[in-house]
């Protein structure tokens, strides 16, 4: 299984005239690609499979690396 770092960024959006952070998480490349800023200390390694399926470089929109997927393995309690 690859792994991949991606980090959240932030963007210029002209309708607001203020940066915001992107709801997707980008490589260092992607991010420089589109003109975003990388938020460098929110760095995470993630599957490789988890980037690229819709934008190169980028995750899916709403992306969450701290969600939990699959099944419970253990009960605590």
């Amino acid at each position: 299984m690859s792994r991949v770092t991606v980090y959240q960024f932030r963007l210029y959006d002209i309708g607001t005239d203020e940066h915001r952070k992107s709801r997707r998480w980008g490589t260092l490349e992607a991010i420089a690609q589109i003109g975003g800023e990388a938020l460098t200390d929110t760095a995470i390694e993630v599957d490789a499979a988890m980037v690229g399926t819709e934008i190169a470089g980028m995750t899916e929109r709403g992306f969450d690396p701290h969600k939990r997927t699959g099944f419970q393995q253990t009960v605590t309690g």
